[in-house]
């Protein structure tokens, strides 16, 4: 009785503080975009707005692999999606600053949306085949200066923490740019909130960062290849016994 009033206790208390934090974040991070077009002061409070929240909800984050990492370079940023607790993590834990893709529906929350937009993410229609390629392809203006795109390749949250198919979106973007991907592995998050639920619990999240995978000079024809050779790297790191319950008291 105690493990759930505790547990629940958490996600009020979690809910609460993330309504505070975003009704206080929104108008700076949208006022910010009237006076600069670089898009950093609105990402650097995204960032907070995903500090606050992990701590919140008491999670708790282990980075390796910074060392693969070029804060100059841009990447497009492949991770896999355990659930939305990742999505803190790499916010939170990665040593480059990126935009986000989306879907359209983030967009249409009240003032959540507003926030999410006006940190230059790019937002693609799911449903609409011909918008989401054309969206994809206008993000392209959008990484240069050190900007990365982060979007998942498998589209969607896993259901059982394992890898999903992949869409070819990523690693169109990819070779039309000729930047490199920049595999990612999260675990743990999968078991602090699974999909579906609003139930989670505190735990630690451990966040790989493989070497980047090079892409200049590619074509249309190398995709199939280079999403088998990035999902192989992603799996590389991938530790179904990861127990991120554990781990958050060592």
């Amino acid at each position: 009785m105690w493990s759930k009033i505790r547990i629940y206790s958490r996600i009020l208390f979690t809910a609460i503080g993330m309504v505070i934090t975003t009704c206080a974040l929104t108008p700076p991070i949208v006022l910010s975009n009237l006076f600069t077009s670089s898009g950093l002061p609105a990402y650097k409070m995204m960032r907070w707005w995903n500090a606050i929240i992990s701590w919140l909800m008491g999670l708790k984050f282990s980075v390796y692999g910074t060392e693969n990492v070029d804060p100059k370079q841009s990447y497009v940023i492949c991770p896999n999606h355990q659930g939305n607790a990742d999505i803190l993590a790499l916010a939170v834990g990665l040593p480059v600053r990126f935009r986000w893709v989306g879907k359209r529906e983030l967009i249409r929350i009240p003032v959540f949306g507003w926030a999410l937009a006006g940190t230059g993410a790019i937002v693609i229609d799911r449903s609409n085949r011909e918008t989401a390629v054309a969206s994809l392809k206008a993000a392209k203006d959008k990484l240069s200066n050190g900007w990365s795109l982060l979007i998942y390749p498998e589209g969607t949250r896993t259901p059982d923490g394992n890898l999903l198919p992949f869409k070819k979106g990523p690693f169109m973007i990819a070779v039309q740019t000729g930047l490199p991907i920049l595999p990612v592995t999260s675990n743990g998050a999968f078991k602090i909130l699974p999909k579906k639920t609003i139930v989670f619990r505190p735990g630690r999240i451990s966040i790989t960062i493989g070497k980047p995978i090079k892409t200049e000079g590619m074509t249309e024809k190398d995709v199939p290849r280079l999403m088998e050779q990035t999902r192989a790297a992603i799996e590389s790191n991938l530790r179904p016994d990861y127990d991120p319950f554990k781990e958050l008291k060592s």
